[in-house]
């Protein structure tokens, strides 16, 4: 039986943008901080582990296992595989490390529909189990953090949005590697602590409901009423330089966060080589950074600088700025 296997050190090296792994088709891997890759790819079995070391917040290892079945050829398999999951499972609902109860809603690959079986529990606070079964084909997952939590981690969040199914494939095949060296970067980045990112989504969630925003689904809908807002701010000559500030949060807190939700963006803290720190909003890659209150505050105060944040975000979605090197935190607005 023709089959594949490798155990790859990933230290100076990354994954390919895109891979298969038998019916699944797994984008964006590149932007994983994965140290090590073990596979075994058959005909009617795929298996792979990506292992994550030693994060900031995330510091003991960190492990994704992702097994593909082909049936009903694997059936027995993964019959033994779900029994060797659930042989301990509780029977009642964990509280994981995020804090929250887990419901099967978390960690959901979107790309599963209604053809599929599926059922996931938490065996712990720091791991969780997800299976889904359909006529030809099963897939089981395993994410497990030693440390820190699990719904934003960088690996398990980046997988749930970007697995897509194609059942007419097979790929077992090892995924290509690309060699590459970590760029020191002249930045330093600090998550936010427990207490700004609790005033952060204060002030979000306040915003949504004055603006009448909160089943407004669209992103350039929400920004583009974040332009009408600014808009009006200049108008109005009596407006004090406090009240320009507080505008400024609410609505520069509700634009990054919109790139976070939109274009899976992150919150950070910001030195740059003067050591000078900012409150910002980072691509994936740590390629582009905006400073989101500082640039709403600038889009206020400042009424020659035309309203760009549908703009700027039509730009980044589209992939229409110029090319920046990972690491590179090139600043926008």
């Amino acid at each position: 039986m023709p089959s594949s296997s490798a155990d790859i050190d990933l230290e100076d090296a990354k994954l390919s943008k895109e891979f298969g792994m038998g019916c699944l088709t797994i984008k964006g891997a590149h932007l994983w901080p994965v140290s090590q890759l073990v596979w075994e790819g058959t005909a009617p079995f795929v298996g792979a582990t990506f292992l994550c070391e030693a994060l900031e917040r995330w510091p003991k290892t960190s492990l994704l296992r992702i097994e593909v079945f082909r049936l009903p050829r694997d059936k027995d398999h993964l019959a033994k595989r779900i029994k060797w999951y659930t042989r301990d499972r509780k029977t009642r609902r964990i509280r994981i490390a995020d804090g929250d109860l887990f419901d099967d809603s978390m960690l959901l690959p979107k790309a599963f529909d209604d053809a599929w079986e599926q059922d996931a529990f938490a065996k712990s606070k720091g791991q969780v189990i997800r299976i889904a079964t359909h006529k030809k084909f099963a897939v089981i997952f395993r994410f497990l953090t030693q440390s820190g939590t699990l719904l934003d981690h960088p690996i398990f969040k980046r997988l749930a949005k970007n697995i897509f199914i194609d059942t007419s494939q097979w790929v077992s095949d090892v995924p290509e590697v690309v060699e590459s060296r970590k760029a020191k970067s002249k930045f330093k980045e600090s998550p936010l602590d427990e207490e700004q990112e609790a005033e952060m989504w204060q002030v979000v969630g306040a915003t949504l409901k004055r603006l009448k925003l909160g089943k407004v689904k669209s992103t350039a809908e929400r920004l583009g009423r974040v332009e009408e807002e600014i808009d009006a701010l200049r108008k109005q000559k009596s407006l004090s330089q406090d009240e320009q500030v507080d505008a400024a949060i609410e609505l520069g807190s509700l634009v990054g966060q919109c790139f976070c939700w939109e274009l899976d963006w992150e919150w950070c803290n910001l030195a740059d080589p003067s050591g000078e720190e900012d409150y910002c909003v980072c691509s994936p890659d740590r390629s582009l950074a905006l400073a989101p209150v500082d640039w709403i505050y600038e889009l206020i105060t400042n009424r020659k600088r035309p309203l760009n944040c549908v703009l700027t975000y039509n730009m980044i979605k589209g992939g229409r700025l110029p090319p920046s090197r990972p690491r590179a935190y090139q600043r926008l607005g």
